[in-house]
């Protein structure tokens, strides 16, 4: 084979592998690398999208004007019933949460210092009871649970191959394992 004939095969090959990197590779990243945080920016929750835009109620405490007694918040010497507050020092809302008679009951929800949601858990009589949800700053859902009566009930996440799950005997609702293997 002659030098022009090398010369011209590699340029051959050069010009396919250029071809090959501009009209394939590149393309291929692009479409990789973008898609999936458009997928993420329409992925939000309902949840979490309700967050976003919840309002305080007017006649809302704030945390302050409360007393915690063994457990139990009080106003004015009495059980507190009503929505509590709590803002995190640059002044936006860090917390609100529902309450009856001096107990969690309904709703407690909780923010970033930016406004972002980060928690929405449900209460009945004190104990976590209901879907409890929470997110990253990015929106990202760290967990979704479910809980009854303070006691892991269900997992939303709970997916063969997903990283944050268990093996199969770790989601098992109740109180696990006794000492000698059997569940309760």
């Amino acid at each position: 084979m002659c030098t022009h004939e090398i010369e011209f095969k590699n340029e051959q090959r050069l010009l396919r592998s250029n071809v090959i990197y501009r009209y394939i590779i590149i393309p291929a990243i692009l479409v990789f690398s973008i898609l999936p945080l458009s997928l993420f920016a329409s992925g939000f929750s309902e949840e979490y999208k309700a967050l976003i835009s919840w309002q305080l109620p007017d006649n809302a405490v704030e945390i302050k004007a409360l007393k915690e007694i063994d457990s139990l918040w009080y106003r004015d010497g009495n059980l507190f019933s009503g929505w509590l507050f709590e803002r995190h020092p640059e002044g936006q809302l860090l917390r609100a949460a529902k309450y009856h008679k001096g107990k969690a009951q309904g709703p407690s929800l909780m923010w970033y210092p930016d406004g972002t949601p980060q928690m929405s858990a449900n209460y009945y009589d004190g104990a976590l009871n209901g879907r409890f949800l929470g997110w990253y700053p990015n929106g990202g859902v760290i967990y979704d649970l479910y809980i009854k009566r303070g006691t892991f009930a269900g997992d939303n996440l709970f997916e063969l191959g997903d990283p944050r799950s268990g093996s199969e005997d770790e989601y098992y609702e109740g109180e696990g394992r006794d000492n000698d293997g059997s569940y309760e």
